[in-house]
């Protein structure tokens, strides 16, 4: 449980990710979309998928979750022998998402005690050596989640002036950043645009533009053979020593050392 102030940055995870919200109230971004997050929330993360959670955390509003990440192919043989259960798992691991952001329903104690079950089997990030023991809890937990899945719930927002922002950078990424020109094609301040994706999101655009930046350069790392100065230069980031800089900090390794990694799996 935090009851501080919580800060999370944008990123992504090489697995599934399951999280859970038991308190606290928040924000979302995903696929370009804000969705609001509160006590009851699950949201299913696909592989890869470049998102922020943004809660204002105080000592009258905590904010506490639940975080299961795993690898989907380690679970697949285990899964794949309940065919509805398998056909479900394999839509939300690689189907479009219309729905990612789940509500838990009046059975929520049921999926309480299977986390707290994980927690007490694999306390900390101790399950990634116990695959065959997590499988028969990750099943009843996916059977729960294809329940809410099939009501539709968690719809997104209408979409406002931050998905636009979103929308602007995807489109807008690889190119130099220039806030005056986002502005003028939202017809508004560039102190008012940057004001209200912070106020909104609790980032800058900026800290959004450099995520999108790397999860690109990631991508290019393991699926492309061009040099990683060329990499950089391809994301919008052609200053090298900068690109290797700003890569470190955010995925923990050099351009060549995660190409290297990559290769090696």
């Amino acid at each position: 449980m935090t009851k501080e102030a919580f800060k999370d940055t944008y990123h992504y995870h090489r697995g599934i990710e399951l999280l859970f919200i038991h308190q606290g109230n928040g924000h979302l971004i995903l696929n370009r979309k804000m969705y609001s997050l509160q006590s009851g929330s699950i949201v299913f993360f696909q592989p890869f998928q470049l998102h922020r959670v943004h809660f204002d955390v105080s000592e009258q509003s905590p904010y506490e979750r639940s975080v299961l990440i795993f690898e989907p192919t380690s679970f697949v043989p285990y899964i794949k022998m309940f065919s509805r259960i398998h056909r479900f798992f394999e839509h939300m691991w690689k189907d479009e998402l219309h729905h990612q952001v789940l509500h838990m329903d009046r059975n929520s104690a049921y999926i309480l005690a299977l986390l707290e079950r994980f927690h007490h089997m694999f306390p900390g990030r101790g399950g990634h050596d116990h695959v065959e023991e997590a499988a028969p809890l990750l099943l009843n937990m996916l059977d729960y989640l294809h329940s809410l899945h099939e009501g539709s719930v968690g719809m997104p927002r209408k979409e406002g002036h931050v998905e636009k922002v979103l929308q602007w950078v995807e489109e807008h990424y690889a190119k130099p950043f220039h806030l005056n020109l986002l502005a003028q094609e939202l017809h508004l301040s560039k102190h008012h645009i940057s004001h209200l994706f912070r106020q909104k999101t609790g980032s800058s655009i900026t800290d959004y533009l450099i995520a999108r930046r790397i999860r690109q350069a990631c991508w290019l790392l393991e699926n492309d053979t061009m040099s990683l100065e060329q990499t950089g230069s391809q994301v919008g980031i052609p200053n090298y020593p900068y690109f290797c800089r700003i890569f470190k900090k955010l995925t923990g390794f050099t351009p060549n050392e995660y190409r290297k990694n990559a290769r090696m799996k």
